[in-house]
């Protein structure tokens, strides 16, 4: 775990949440929405919940747990009232478990799923938000994404293969979307133009439909 922990240190928190960044701030609001339609009080989890920012965003009505593996953001994310647990800790009945943006970091994916399954409560949801979809145009026209970052990745998610898991390991799926239209970091005009200079050779970063997705699966 230690050497895990290390490419998680405070410079990389510093890096990413330096600054107050619009345009996240507008995913957080929306994506908010999207649970809420599914489950609005509770018991919940934030896998890799970093320093607390998105659970900072629910209110008082939910009892706020967390996984992190940075001791730094651990530390930040203690401070603003959230619990930090791990994979193993003794504590279950969440009503929502959230994994915004971290599957593909956890090392042992599909074992780490069940325990995550095992602590949610019948009729309770794990949340896939803002993971990176390995069965879009942009990955099979370039073989990567804009999010992924190779030397934390070990796992390269697609859409049927967390459908495929999620099933198999007794879940109901019931909605996966791709927010790219409606999400604040997307430009169709700029993007779309981006992608084709790209195919010529230009490399370009930019976000694009279909490269990102989220999963409401029920127990």
């Amino acid at each position: 775990m230690g050497k895990l922990a290390d490419l998680y240190k405070k410079d990389y928190f510093e890096d990413r949440f330096d600054g107050v960044d619009v345009k996240r701030e507008l995913s957080y609001e929306q994506e908010l929405s999207n649970i809420y339609k599914y489950v609005t009080q509770g018991k919940v989890l934030d896998v890799g919940c970093g320093m607390g920012n998105f659970l900072e965003k629910m209110d008082d009505s939910w009892d706020k747990f967390g996984i992190e593996i940075s001791e730094y953001a651990a530390e930040k994310a203690s401070a603003k009232g959230i619990k930090i647990i791990d994979f193993d800790t003794d504590e279950g009945s969440f009503d929502l478990i959230i994994l915004r943006g971290v599957i593909q970091h956890l090392d042992e994916p599909l074992h780490q799923l069940k325990k995550l399954i095992a602590k949610l409560n019948h009729g309770g949801y794990l949340v896939f938000l803002a993971t990176p979809n390995t069965n879009s145009w942009f990955y099979k026209c370039f073989g990567t994404l804009p999010m992924l970052d190779p030397k934390r990745n070990f796992l390269l998610p697609s859409d049927s293969m967390l459908m495929q898991i999620l099933k198999n390991l007794g879940l109901t799926v019931d909605s996966i979307t791709y927010p790219y239209w409606s999400s604040p970091y997307a430009s169709p005009f700029k993007d779309h133009l981006k992608f084709l200079l790209r195919l010529l050779g230009l490399k370009r970063s930019f976000a694009f439909w279909g490269n990102m997705m989220e999963i409401y699966a029920r127990k």
